[in-house]
Order: structure tokens, then sequence, then C-alpha cells
């Protein structure tokens, strides 16, 4: 009888029975690899995967092998906060396991059942002392613009952010930057260009800050056509956690809304995907509060509404029913002042605008404080 890799004229006949054997082996440990994981499964990869929920905030406990209630519930609420489609919601295949290691990259499980941040204090924003978690972080909020260079856009922003010292930018207007904005020096450049507006929004990070709770808020919705006759996505927003305490988030709503009595109104598309965002923003700010209320969590970004908005769906509105701060009152765009900031659980001071880089926004500063006594 032959024996494998002999040469045999039969040999490379595909039906001979040694190959038939080891594509029935690969088959089978491919199979294996790659089967979802879902009530009832156990196991090792079980554990990795709660560990990952575990170091990403949604899973409370020990992370054993074992998948149950606890654990699809946790898959659920991350692919609820990832803008996940498709069904089954409890189940975790290869891409969700991609996902959550992606998410928890330098992030590692607690004792209490959250997260330890590995980043090391930044020298330039307030920190408490070497090696401290920093109380005072200096961000901002820009809209990139769309259609200009992106090598001008990476040089200036660049600059700009080294410069006045800043440990984060919440941006908007995004796409066709990503690559040039993933360049800057001491920074990294948050975004989801696999989101359903191709990574619109984004925050970019100083390196030292940087943590693994990266989020896409996303808007339902068919989207709504350009006034130059193309078509606009539903928008998402990007949200990240700084520091250890800090949840920030970047936003840009729809253009072309108004509020008559109370009511949004408006194109019934650009109305409904506005509508779908603020509801999205604000699930996600109740969660994140009712979850961590130790924590500090600012969105911000633009709107496309003046900060005196009001009415349901409007920025005011989601602060009000998240239990949230406003803070506006800053000149931009040259006609009104639609680049601002909500906040929980963090003092928001030294709002100003600053130039334009050559967008038709205006870039607003501002300094965010960790409130005495928590942490």
């Amino acid at each position: 009888m032959a024996q494998c890799g002999t040469s045999r004229r039969d040999d490379a006949n595909p039906r001979n029975i040694c190959s038939r054997l080891a594509r029935i082996g690969e088959i089978m440990r491919t199979t294996a690899h790659h089967r979802p994981l879902h009530v009832g499964s156990t196991g090792n990869r079980v554990q990795k995967v709660e560990e990952r929920l575990k170091s990403a905030g949604y899973l409370k406990g020990a992370a054993d092998d074992r998948f149950d209630a606890k654990t699809a519930k946790a898959v659920v609420a991350y692919k609820r906060d990832n803008g996940w489609e498709g069904k089954p919601q409890g189940v975790v295949g290869e891409r969700m396991n991609d996902s959550l290691k992606r998410t928890t990259a330098g992030t590692t499980p607690s004792s209490t059942g959250g997260t330890t941040a590995t980043a090391q204090a930044s020298q330039t924003g307030g920190s408490d002392g070497k090696n401290k978690t920093p109380s005072t972080l200096k961000g901002a909020t820009y809209n990139v613009e769309r259609d200009r260079n992106p090598k001008d856009v990476q040089k200036w922003l660049g600059d700009f952010a080294k410069k006045n010292k800043l440990d984060f930018v919440q941006l908007q207007e995004i796409n066709g930057y990503h690559k040039a904005l993933e360049k800057i020096p001491g920074y990294h450049l948050v975004t989801f260009p696999g989101a359903k507006d191709h990574g619109e929004t984004g925050i970019l990070v100083k390196d030292s800050l940087l943590q693994g709770q990266k989020t896409s808020i996303q808007g339902e919705g068919g989207g709504w056509t350009t006034v130059r006759g193309g078509h606009a996505p539903p928008r998402a927003a990007t949200a990240v956690k700084l520091a250890g305490w800090l949840q920030v988030v970047s936003a840009h709503q729809p253009p072309s809304v108004d509020w008559k009595g109370g009511e949004i109104d408006g194109p019934k598309n650009r109305v409904s995907t506005y509508k779908s965002l603020s509801e999205k923003l604000l699930g996600f700010a109740n969660r994140k509060i009712a979850k961590n209320p130790d924590e500090g969590l600012l969105i911000g970004g633009d709107w496309n509404e003046p900060a005196s908005t009001k009415g349901k769906w409007s920025p005011g509105w989601i602060a009000q029913q998240a239990g949230m701060t406003t803070h506006g009152g800053v000149e931009s765009h040259g006609h009104g002042k639609i680049d601002y900031a909500m906040s929980y659980g963090c003092k928001v001071s030294n709002v100003k605008a600053g130039p334009t880089g050559g967008s038709d926004h205006n870039i607003v500063l501002f300094t965010v404080s960790r409130p005495k006594g928590k942490g």
C-alpha cells in the first residue's frame, strides 16, 4: 500500500485517499475554528470572548468558559452600540470576534469588572504627575470640511494640535482624510470607515491617552439627497474612552432641519436621520451614565443647529433627557453658534473659537476637568 507523499503516478489524482484525508482534516479544522459561539458553547474561545467583553465594559462578573444568558446579553449590547446589523444578535462569529479584538486592544480587565488604562499620563494635558492619570484634558472640536487637500489638513491640524498641546480633537467631515490624519505624529485617529457614513466622524487622540473602548453610534434611515444631487448616507457618531475617566463622542447631525412649535421640521429623510441619531446618542448617554456614574461623558461636534435651539430631538433636548449640561456660546461657521458640547460628570471651561485653518468652520477649543474626589 502506498504511503502519503510517495511519487506514485496516482498521487496526482485528486481522488487518491491521501489527498482526500488531508482535505477532510483541513475542512474539519477550519469548520471548528469558524464555528459561531452561542448560548451553551463552552471552552477557551468562550473565555477569551468573555474577557474581551469584560474589558470593553459589557460583561460584569467573572469571565469563565461558559456562554450563558449573561454573555449573550453582553454580546447584544456590544453589537447594538457598534451599529451591528443582522441576526442573530446574541451569537459571536469570526467578524464579531475580530471586532472585539480590535476594540479591546490596549485595555486589560480590572478586578471590579471595568477596565484599567494602559496609557500613561499626558505630559501636556494637565497631568497630576509622572505616570499618573491626567485629571485635566485639553480638547477641541473641528469640522474639517470636504474637498480640501488632505496634506494641507494634515499639516495644519498636526501643527495646531502640537502648538496648543491638545489631548484630543472631535472631528467631522473627514471622509477622504483618514490616511492623512493617521500620519499626524503623536496622535491616533479613531474612526469607523465600515460604518454607514464611511467614517464621517472621528476623534484624533494623543497616543499616550488612547484606550481600547471605541464605539460607532450608528443612526438609521435611508439617508438623503444632497444639494448637488448626490446621496448622503445616515450619519454615525464616534466614541472613545480616554485617560480612564472620560468618554468622548464626536457627532455630526444633518443640516437643513428646523424646529416649529417644539417639533423638528424639514425634508422628510433628513428629519428621519436627525431623529434617529439623536435617539442613538441619548441611548448611548443614558447607558454610559447608568453603567459608569463616576466617569465623565462629553458629546460634541457639528450639530448644524445653534445652541439656543429647543424642541424634541434637538441637542438641548438630548442633554435635558440625559441629565447633561450644555456648553455653547462660541461663534463658528461665520453665522451661528453650532460647534458646542454637552457633558456629564466633568467640568468644561475655557471654551473659545480658534482659526478656521482653511475650513468653513472655526476650530473650537476647551478644557475638560475631572471633579475632585473622582479618582
